[in-house]
């Protein structure tokens, strides 16, 4: 009995304690809603948020686009320095038309790629012709062609006269001045191997203005190597023909009525204007 009065009051007490209990229990899960729905309205609306004002931020603060200067091409140059008219390929000096084939019967020409062309295109038989690719002033002495040098092909032939036209081959890698003395002494051989034979000496001709642009023959060596040709023909009483005048034009350039193609070759009519030249040079 005793035991069952302590539990009743006990028991009220307990009664007494549980709405207390609820609603503290109720307000708390209230407020841990309000804290769930908050949170997940944190997270849920705020990177949208961001990312607007992120956006908006960087069309903002987004810089023009810088105006970017393009610098000019590099100018090529090239070595010539003139630039001839629309009328340069008239040639500057006026040439009596023809020549007498007979006039050159016991003649020899002697040269380089340029002078082959005068047997080539049946100007000059080859028989009367020394000339070979890739002669100098230097190398003359001692190339050969059907095992004669020019000085074997001069004493076998003892010709009336014998024309050179030598140093277009060596005007891009040898100086003037040395070839000119290569020629002195290869005159000087000839005179000793043919001492009846006239010698004649023929300037190197130029080249056209669009082969200069591209190689080393340059017009100004050209032009400085005839100089001293024609210096060392009167210093030593040579007889000299300036052949190439009457191939270039008034700017200097070969005319491209006389070049062939690569523009520093004949065609057969600038072979015909030299001749020309020569046996009108020759009998006046």
């Amino acid at each position: 009995m005793n035991t069952l009065r302590r539990l009743r009051p006990y028991g009220k007490k307990e009664a007494s304690l549980t709405p207390l209990i609820i609603i503290v229990n109720i307000l708390i899960a209230g407020v841990l809603l309000l804290l769930v729905f908050f949170i997940y309205r944190y997270i849920s609306t705020e990177p949208d948020e961001q990312f607007t004002i992120d956006k908006e931020q960087t069309v903002i603060d987004e810089p023009e686009p810088e105006t970017i200067e393009e610098e000019p091409e590099p100018r090529i140059m090239t070595k010539a320095v003139t630039t001839p008219p629309p009328s340069y390929s008239a040639p500057q000096i006026f040439v009596p038309a023809g020549f007498n084939e007979e006039f050159f019967e016991n003649s020899l020409f002697i040269g380089d790629s340029i002078m082959t062309g005068i047997h080539l295109y049946g100007h000059i038989p080859a028989g009367n012709v020394f000339a070979k690719v890739g002669v100098n002033p230097e190398s003359v002495t001692y190339t050969e062609i059907g095992g004669q040098t020019a000085l074997d092909k001069a004493s076998d032939m003892k010709p009336v006269r014998i024309y050179i036209m030598l140093g277009s081959n060596g005007i891009a890698f040898m100086s003037a001045g040395r070839m000119i003395a290569d020629m002195e002494e290869f005159i000087e051989e000839l005179e000793r191997a043919v001492p009846d034979s006239e010698i004649v000496l023929l300037t190197i001709p130029p080249v056209t203005y669009e082969y200069e642009k591209e190689h080393p023959e340059t017009i100004e060596k050209i032009n400085s190597f005839n100089a001293l040709l024609l210096e060392s023909a009167q210093r030593n009483n040579y007889f000299i023909i300036d052949t190439a005048s009457i191939l270039s034009t008034d700017t200097g350039y070969l005319s491209p009525a006389y070049a062939e193609v690569d523009g520093l070759h004949f065609r057969s009519s600038a072979y015909k204007t030299m001749l020309s030249y020569i046996q009108h040079n020759i009998e006046n």
